[in-house]
């Protein structure tokens, strides 16, 4: 495929298109400096990026599309795209339909969090937050003046694409550094021999034509509000599960990696409450990546592995993918004024997850006992600066993230930031990226 030929098509089209006074976005160019030598890393250091959203809205009416494209053009050449959002609406006094791709705010926290459980994340860099929707049905409903009915059905799922992989000669690969990869060696009879790698890849129809079905209710008064949620999903990332056998000539173990859908059962409850200009939330949620809504929502499992752990055992290595339970109770409190927008959230994770990073096709949770504080400040119109601090006192990780954007005549910016990540525990979800501290500079077009 010709990523560069794609994406200056790409450009070209909604270059054309923001002469409509509809779409507004932004042309970028970013280089990015590592602090240190990642285990894995890519040679890219330099990439160009178009973003763009178009809004119409009539009376009754809304339409909404909002597109990202990112395209690492020196060393191994590779192409980001996303499509956060892609909607229609119509309202009625009482209803609203939507049909397209929209990301749903049953789990105020979840995004701050990066959970990306409920609504998809974009991928496209490691601590982004931005958050890709549900393609399908979302529909509303006003029971009385207190009382919202929120339905969401589904009959095509779009995974998330960032950030990729691909096997190539007998490697997993990726233009991404945050991105964990399988072991390429394992011991045999105390003889260190290589893993090749080869994938049975999935048909386009059993990836997307699967069912979704979400129902949110939800009691409103004057400052406040108090909602509970029920959704069961395809997972938004694929998983990889494994079959291994031994080359005829004992050199070498041969891996089939089998990507599948799964389906999992998301719940979960949640009070917000103003106390003048501050919001409060508190929720508590619950994702089950092994319950079954009947024979229309079953669970994939083509491997035919041992029950419901879908543990694969050979003499080679043993697979246990993670099909652990997670529940969180979560609580945030923040304040958005015309000058600045300030927050502070707290996690813990209320379920057992023992699991280290270390398994073979799993990965452990990202929090478990975690607080963050974020600020953006506008100092002047085109002054930003923002700064999120998290830090887990059970794994002591700290996650630290800065920027500042400068806005010259409502056309240009420039900004610049970092991201550093501090991560003494092995088994922590962060420790397989403690190595990629990076510092950034953008310079950015805005139309």
């Amino acid at each position: 495929m010709n990523y560069r030929k794609i994406s200056l098509l790409a450009l070209y089209i909604f270059s054309s298109l923001s002469t409509f006074a509809d779409i507004e976005g932004e042309f970028s160019y970013e280089k990015f400096v590592r602090l240190n030598s990642p285990q894995k890393k890519t040679e890219a250091v330099d990439w160009i990026g178009f973003s763009s959203a178009y809004k119409q809205k009539s009376r009754d009416t809304e339409v909404f599309a909002e597109a990202n494209l990112k395209y690492y053009f020196n060393g191994p050449q590779s192409l980001n795209y996303s499509l956060p959002e892609f909607y229609y609406t119509s309202e009625t006094d009482d209803s609203t339909w939507t049909f397209g791709r929209k990301t749903l705010n049953w789990s105020l926290n979840e995004k701050y969090w990066l959970l990306g459980n409920l609504n998809g994340r974009q991928g496209f860099t490691l601590l982004s937050s931005k958050q890709e929707g549900l393609t399908g049905l979302h529909y509303t409903k006003q029971m009385t003046s207190t009382m919202e009915l929120g339905i969401f059905f589904s009959y095509f799922h779009i995974p998330v694409l960032n950030p990729g992989m691909k096997i190539e000669n007998g490697k997993f690969s990726s233009n991404s550094e945050w991105i964990r990869r399988p072991p390429e060696r394992t011991q045999i009879l105390g003889t260190t021999v290589p893993i090749e790698y080869r994938m049975n890849e999935p048909s386009i129809g059993d990836v997307v034509l699967k069912k979704s079905l979400g129902i949110n209710a939800s009691y409103k008064w004057k400052s406040g509000a108090i909602s509970s949620y029920a959704i069961y999903k395809p997972e938004n990332s694929l998983r990889s599960n494994a079959e291994a056998s031994l080359a005829t000539d004992g050199s070498k173990v041969i891996a089939i990696a089998n990507p599948i859908v799964n389906h999992h059962l998301m719940y979960g409850v949640q009070g917000k409450q103003y106390f003048g200009d501050v919001l409060g939330v508190v929720s508590f949620d619950v994702t089950d990546p092994n319950a079954k809504l009947g024979d229309d929502f079953e669970v994939l499992n083509p491997l035919q592995l041992e029950d419901n752990d879908r543990i694969f055992e050979s003499e080679y290595f043993t697979i246990k993918p993670n099909y652990d339970k997670e529940s969180y109770l979560s609580a945030s409190a923040s304040v958005e004024r015309e000058r600045y927008i300030l927050s502070l959230n707290y996690i813990l994770l209320m379920s057992d997850n023992s699991r280290g990073s270390d398994d073979f096709f799993s990965e452990t949770v990202k929090w478990k006992n975690t607080i963050g504080a974020m600020g953006r400040v506008m100092w002047t119109e085109g002054l930003f600066t923002l700064i999120d601090y998290r830090y887990d006192f059970e794994r002591k990780d700290q996650i630290v993230r800065i920027e500042g954007d400068y806005v010259i005549a409502n056309a240009l910016s420039l900004r610049v930031g970092a991201e550093l990540i501090k991560s003494p525990d092995n088994t922590s979800y962060w420790s397989a990226y403690r190595a990629n501290d990076i510092v950034y500079a953008s310079i950015n077009y805005l139309f």
